[in-house]
């Protein structure tokens, strides 16, 4: 079984979600290391390399002691980071629509090859890429706005406003997936839809994995990796401290991604269900195709 019915609470979600991970870790270990680890170690080597440089250009220099070359380097940053991001989420997008295949097909008793997750990934590529990308560049842009704004306003404090619509962003576009894949019709008003007709039941569910990609993020974002690049004397120290980041990222992406991949799939399919309280496993399959 895939969804937690209305009445089975807390608990009957924690069972749901744990039982995707029981039928299918295996696999979901070999896609997400395939498609999400790699991709990230490309990504945090090719930022990691991209700071080094930035690091030594005069605009750096600047933003040591002047508070409008500081804002104009964190946004040529921050647009290294979205470009790198938009770079490797087709290939995350492809692990990520596969283990969902996976996942629903396993929780109605039948195989799940791999091979045929992956070509089931491919057709929906286009479209998960299309509503995932709108939906990043939507919470972005929000989260960008608000850091400038607070930080302008309140100081190093205004980073906690951007922190909450990080996390709230985050809930909405862990819904955008599912919904592209099963419903298909406008998915980003559903995101929104879902989360938001119960708010906090479905930041409840997501708290745990949530905090942990909250945390993964900010680490791995690089927000420090100018002052890692700083504390080095020596070009070699720059890159040992950006190297060991790269490591910690690369061990904690598996663990992170498979807590939240099953999360997010049974909070879906039980805010489907509140809506539609027939709603069955067997619905789900036909509405993956």
């Amino acid at each position: 079984m895939l969804v937690n019915v209305p009445g089975e609470g807390l608990s009957g979600w924690a069972r749901k979600t744990a039982g995707v991970l029981r039928r299918g870790w295996g696999q979901q270990a070999a896609l997400f290391a395939l498609t999400h680890v790699s991709s990230g170690l490309v990504l945090h080597l090719l930022f990691g390399v991209a700071l080094l440089f930035l690091w030594r250009t005069e605009l750096a220099v600047d933003a040591l002691t002047d508070a409008q070359a500081s804002v104009q380097y964190f946004m040529v940053v921050y647009g290294v980071e979205v470009g790198l991001m938009l770079l490797v989420l087709p290939v995350r997008l492809l692990g990520y629509s596969a283990a969902t295949w996976i996942a629903v097909r396993q929780a109605a008793g039948l195989t799940a090859p791999l091979s045929r997750a992956l070509r089931y990934a491919v057709r929906r590529l286009p479209a998960m890429f299309a509503w995932q990308a709108l939906a990043y560049a939507l919470i972005g842009t929000a989260m960008l706005t608000m850091l400038l704004t607070c930080l302008s306003m309140f100081g190093p404090y205004g980073y906690l406003p951007s922190v909450v619509v990080l996390l709230y962003g985050m809930m909405i576009v862990g819904m955008v997936g599912p919904a592209v894949l099963f419903e298909r019709r406008k998915p980003l008003q559903r995101a929104f839809d879902l989360v938001n007709n119960a708010y906090w039941a479905t930041s409840v569910r997501l708290a745990v994995p949530g905090a942990a990609l909250a945390a993964v993020f900010w680490l791995t974002r690089f927000d420090a990796a100018s002052l890692t690049a700083a504390l080095g004397d020596t070009l070699t120290e720059q890159i040992a401290l950006v190297a060991a980041v790269l490591v910690v990222a690369a061990a904690l992406e598996l663990p992170v991604t498979m807590l939240l991949f099953p999360a997010v799939l049974v909070t879906y399919a039980e805010r489907r269900a509140v809506e539609a309280p027939t709603l069955r496993t067997g619905h789900l399959l036909r509405e993956l195709g």
